[in-house]
Formats: C-alpha cells, structure tokens, sequence
C-alpha cells in the first residue's frame, strides 16, 4: 500500500475513529487502527467490541492495501508531523509501515491484517432519520443522568422510545430520571432499545464533527448503528427491562415554585462549595415568602447560605437535594425560567422548563431531619 494524503484529512480521520480503539484489552490486535487504500479514498476503522466506528478521507493511492498500526502511535506520530502532505507506505516483506513529511519519517511495525476484527453491520429490523440537532438534544438532556455501576448495565445506558412518530429518550441511576421528549420525520411504530452511555457520549462527538445535518439510525435486536454521511458507528445495546418512567412522575403538586435558572445555577455553584463536602453532597432549599433560601453546613469545614426570588404558589416547602443532581438538571435547562414542583419534603420534586413539557426531571430528595 502507498498513499498520500493532507495531514488535516489525516488528523481529523484518527480522531473520528480513535475513541473505538481498545486500550485495555487481551486481543492486541483491537489497539490497533485498520486502513484500506482503494481507488481515491482511505477507509478507517476501529473496534473495542463495544462500540466500532468507520470514516473514510480522500487520497491519491499509488498502490491499493490495507494494514493495521497502533492507534496510540499513529495519533502520536500524527501530532509529531510538521508537513501539510503525509506519505503512508507498508512494505508487505519487512511488515513495515513507513509515515513521512517532509524530512520526517517514522516506521511503525504492522500489525496482522488477518486477526483485524471487522465492524459488522446489524441485520436491520427498522432504520429511520431524525435531525442531528434533535438527536444531540435527546442525549444532552437525559444522559448524565445514567448510572456509572456496571453491575445493572440497564441504567449505565439511556432508553429510546420510539411511539409512532414521537421519540423519547430516558436516563436514570434510580435515584433520579430525566426525560426528553421530541418528534422524528416518519410513523416507524413502537419500539425501545437501551443504548450504553458512553456510546452516546462518542455520538454526539462525532456529530459535531461531522456537519451533517441528519443521522440515519438503523436498529437490530443486538444493536444499533448511526451514519452521518461519511461517518459510521456501531454499537451493542444493554439488555434488560428499563423501569417504567411515566410512572415516577409526579401527578400532583402542593408547592410550584419558578426560578431564574441562570440566578439559581450560579447559587448553587458558590453554596455548592461547601455542600460537596458533606457526606451526602446535601444542599437544603427552603421556598418561603417569595424567596428560595440554599444553605449548606459542613461540620468540617464551615456553611454557606444565600437567597435568590422565587415565585411560589401553595405555600412554604423545605427540601434537601444531593448538589450535583441538582447542578447537572439545572445545566440543560434551555429556558429563562425554571420550574419546580415539590409534594413534599421527602416526596421526588419535579423540575421543568417554563412553558415546555418536553423535558422532565424528576429526583429523589435528601433525609435531613
């Protein structure tokens, strides 16, 4: 194989793939990136078993092939590079691979093509498009607020509930649960799939790298798979039974309170300080008398209290939040306005954009008393 190539095209190709490389694993060869050389284009792949991506760049090929290197080293080599043209040749004898720019040259010993575990396709059971805004808006909205314990895999991923042409996507670590809510192009049916976290992570990744601006997301029983334009990724979905979320949430409130978010996110931050070293991360909340008190004690370390507007109807509430939960809610929150709704102080409150009901959290509060 020999090609030349813009070390720009190159760069943003290692980049694209570089997060399915395997770097802890048994199978050496998963460390590796795969390229193919046909034609006037470079096809890249990598693969952790968990999550495979492949993208593809324009070249000049003077000899057709494939190879494997390590991924470490070709992005290491990659920054190293001081030329706008990158030179990529194997010598099948020697098994060598040579990168040169320039007057910079490094030779990388390949890896065997043969062991290289491809990035199957799914045997597809539905496919359909949604804008790539749409899709990044499902995940930023819902994911944080997965579980980071592997061992209930179902909530380290989000559900996609598709119902005709309504999309909804879920995240939950049992302790709280954020819901959002949007519409797709075309009526595909019912259907639900859990989709691990980390993959959507990668997801939105590449659609901002892409520029495309739909994703087309084609579904298995086993998998799931996403293509914007020239940039494919796969990857497993969890199995198990995801918990009905209509049914935590609230259906009744007794105290409404609306706060500006950008006010109440920046309290947070400095009475925060002190709530994250407590042993529960708790910051208290008291709504009373047009106002929304936070404090938070530490025994260790000292308190912090302050006191924004807030308009509240049906009365006084107390409750306690773990910070962070609130923190990460309060982030995504796209309105002026936020809304909270409490049933009690040990009751989950409810947490909305103003005038929306797309997007619900719902959180379990702190036992203080």
């Amino acid at each position: 194989m020999k090609i030349t190539c813009t070390k720009k095209e190159l760069g943003e190709a290692i980049n694209t793939v570089s997060k399915a490389v395997a770097v802890k694993t048994q199978s050496p060869i998963l460390s590796g990136i795969y390229m193919r050389a046909e034609g006037s284009r470079l096809e890249f792949e990598a693969n952790n078993l968990e999550i495979g991506i492949k993208t593809k760049i324009p070249v000049n090929t003077e000899i057709p092939g494939e190879i494997v290197v390590s991924g470490k080293y070709l992005q290491e080599i990659h920054r190293k590079l001081t030329g706008d043209i990158i030179c990529i040749s194997y010598d099948d004898e020697a098994k060598v691979v040579t990168i040169q720019s320039e007057t910079i040259s490094f030779k990388l010993l390949a890896m065997n093509v043969e062991d290289w575990v491809h990035v199957k396709e799914p045997e597809v059971e539905v496919t359909f498009t949604m804008p790539v805004i749409t899709l990044k808006n499902l995940i930023r909205k819902t994911i944080y607020a997965c579980s980071n314990d592997d061992s209930r895999p179902m909530f380290t991923g989000c559900l996609l509930n598709i119902e005709g042409s309504k999309v909804t996507m879920v995240g939950t670590n049992t302790h709280r649960i954020a819901i959002m809510k949007d519409d797709i192009y075309d009526d595909i049916g019912n259907m639900k799939y859990i989709i691990p976290s980390k993959a959507l992570g990668e997801l939105v990744r590449l659609a901002d790298e892409s520029g495309n601006n739909t994703v087309t997301i084609r579904c298995s029983q086993k998998d799931v798979d996403f293509t914007f334009d020239n940039v494919y990724m796969k990857t497993r979905l969890l199995e198990g039974e995801f918990p009905s979320y209509e049914k935590v949430i609230p259906r009744e409130a007794t105290v409404i309170a609306r706060v500006e978010t950008a006010e109440l996110l920046a309290v947070i931050d400095r009475v925060g300080l002190i709530a994250k070293e407590t042993d529960y991360k708790t910051i208290r909340c008291k709504f009373s008398g047009g106002q929304l008190h936070l404090s938070s004690t530490s025994p260790d370390i000292g308190n912090a209290e302050e006191s924004i507007p807030a308009q509240i109807e049906g009365g006084d509430m107390d409750i306690s939040f773990n910070v962070n939960y609130l923190n990460e809610a309060l982030k995504v929150i796209d309105t002026n306005i936020c809304v909270i709704k409490m049933s009690g102080h040990l009751k989950p409150a409810d947490i909305r954009e103003a005038d929306s009901d797309d997007f619900i959290y719902i959180v379990t509060p702190i036992r203080t008393m």
